[in-house]
C-alpha cells in the first residue's frame, strides 16, 4: 500500500477540494491509503463524503501584510502577500509542512494551490504532482529575463518589467533565505517552485488556462457537474436567463436591469441581503438557496450570468451558452478575460453604475452566440476513462515504495 497526500493551501472554496475526487477514487480504488491537509476542513465531506481519507489541518499564512498592493501584477506579488512576507515567518510554515511530510512519509503529494508546501518540498524525494486550474497549477517560463508569471493585465513596459524582476529576486532571496536555515537546497529561480513537479493534472480546458494554453499540457478537461436538483424556472415568459453569484457592490443594479430586460430569471446569489430578494422576488425572478444541476440549466438557459467561476464557466463554455460575467477579484477576471477573447462571452464589473447594455448585448448579439457554439465545437468531450487512466499514472504509486 502506497500513500498519497493532497494538500491545498490557498483560496477559498470547494473547487479545490474537488479537483482531489477523481485521484482519491483512483488512489482509493488501487487500495491506496490517502491523507488529505486542506485548508478548510468543515466542508470536506460535502465534496468527498465518506471515503477512508485521513483529514489533517493544512498550515496556511492566516495574518497578511497590510500595506500589500490592492492589484497584484505577477505571481510574485501575490506569494509575497500571501506566502513569503519574510523569511523568519515563511521558515516557520515551511517547518510545519515539513513536520506533516515527515508525520505522513507519502510516496506522491498533488499540490492544489499550495506554493508554500511546494517550496517547502523542495529537495524531497517523494513524487510531486501539480493539480488544478491554469492559475492554481501554472506552468512559468523559465527564461531568467522574464518577470515571474507575469500577470494578463500587467503592462508590459521597461519601467514595469524591471520594477518586477527586482521583485522577483527580492522574493528568491526571502524563500532561499528560509530554506537554508532548514538545511534545504536553494531554488535557481522562483519557476522552481511549479517545475520541480513530476506531473500536471490540468483539470480545466486550454481556451481557459489563465495565463493561455500551453503546448506541452495534457488538458484533462472538466469533469460534468454534480447532479443537483433539476431547476425550476419562474413561470413568467421571456428568455431563461441563470445567475450564479456572489453579493457585490451594484447587484442591485444588475437585478433591476435584469427585471427590465423582461428575462426570465433563476438566481443563485451568495449573501444576497434579504431585503434585496424580497424586492426583486416576482413572476420573472426566482431566487434559490441551494445548487441545482447545471447540466440541465445548460440545456435550458438562453445565457448565464456568473462571477467568473472555474468550473461553472467551463460547464457552460462545453455546452454552447452565451456568458457574462461579473469578476470579483483577479483570478476571476483572467478567466473571464480569456472567456471573451473566444468571442463567447462578456465581462462587466462589480461598480459599474448600469449593465443594461452588457445584458442586451449577450441577449441579442448573434456573434456572440454562434462563437459560443464555435467554442463548444472545439472542447472534445470528457473522458472519464481516459482521464481516470491518466490520473492513475501520474500518481505513479505502482512502482512506489510500500510502507
Amino acid at each position: 500500500m502506497a500513500t498519497v497526500m493532497c494538500v491545498w493551501e490557498l483560496g477559498g472554496n470547494l473547487g479545490h477540494l474537488s479537483h482531489f475526487r477523481l485521484p482519491i477514487e483512483v488512489a482509493l480504488a488501487a487500495g491506496h491509503r490517502v491523507v488529505l491537509a486542506a485548508r478548510e476542513l468543515h466542508n470536506a465531506k460535502l465534496v468527498l463524503g465518506d471515503w477512508p481519507i485521513t483529514y489533517l489541518q493544512a498550515p496556511f499564512k492566516q495574518r497578511r501584510a497590510s500595506s500589500s498592493p490592492p492589484v497584484f501584477l505577477s505571481y510574485t506579488h501575490l506569494l509575497a502577500h500571501q506566502c513569503c512576507t519574510s523569511a523568519s515567518d515563511l521558515g516557520v510554515y515551511l517547518q510545519a509542512w515539513r513536520s506533516l511530510f515527515a508525520l505522513v512519509q507519502p510516496d506522491v503529494v498533488l499540490f492544489e494551490h499550495s506554493p508554500t508546501a511546494l517550496i517547502a518540498a523542495h529537495g524531497l524525494g517523494f513524487k510531486k504532482v501539480l493539480i488544478g486550474t491554469g492559475f492554481t497549477a501554472p506552468v512559468p517560463e523559465q527564461a531568467p529575463t522574464t518577470p515571474f508569471l507575469l500577470f494578463p493585465t500587467t503592462p508590459s513596459t521597461p519601467e514595469v518589467l524591471a520594477s518586477l524582476l527586482h521583485d522577483d529576486a527580492a522574493l528568491l532571496t526571502t524563500i532561499n533565505t528560509a530554506l537554508q536555515a532548514l538545511g534545504a537546497p536553494s531554488m535557481d529561480g522562483l519557476h522552481t517552485i511549479f517545475t520541480q513537479a513530476d506531473d500536471i493534472l490540468a483539470m480545466t480546458l486550454p481556451q481557459l488556462d489563465h495565463f493561455g494554453a500551453k503546448p506541452d499540457v495534457r488538458y484533462l478537461g472538466v469533469e460534468a457537474p454534480h447532479p443537483y436538483a433539476a431547476p425550476i424556472w419562474p413561470n413568467g415568459d421571456g428568455p431563461r436567463v441563470f445567475g450564479y453569484l456572489n453579493a457585490f457592490t451594484c447587484v442591485e443594479r444588475l437585478l433591476q436591469d435584469l427585471q427590465d430586460a423582461g428575462v426570465c430569471a433563476l438566481l443563485f446569489v451568495r449573501n444576497l441581503p434579504p431585503a434585496l430578494k424580497a424586492r426583486y422576488s416576482g413572476p420573472r425572478m426566482r431566487f434559490i438557496d441551494h445548487p441545482v444541476n447545471l447540466a440541465e440549466v445548460a440545456c435550458q438557459a438562453a445565457w448565464v450570468v456568473h462571477c467568473g467561476n472555474h468550473s461553472t464557466a467551463a460547464t457552460f463554455a462545453a455546452a454552447g451558452v452565451p456568458q457574462l460575467m461579473v469578476p470579483l477579484h483577479q483570478e476571476q477576471l483572467f478567466l473571464a478575460l480569456r472567456l471573451v477573447s473566444t468571442g463567447a462571452g462578456a465581462v462587466v464589473f462589480q461598480d459599474q453604475s448600469a449593465y443594461a447594455a452588457a445584458i442586451q448585448a449577450v441577449h441579442n448579439n448573434p456573434q456572440i452566440r454562434e462563437q459560443a457554439r464555435v467554442l463548444q465545437g472545439e472542447i472534445p468531450a470528457y473522458r472519464d476513462e481516459a482521464v481516470r487512466d491518466y490520473v492513475s499514472q501520474a500518481l505513479g504509486v505502482d512502482d512506489a515504495p510500500r510502507h
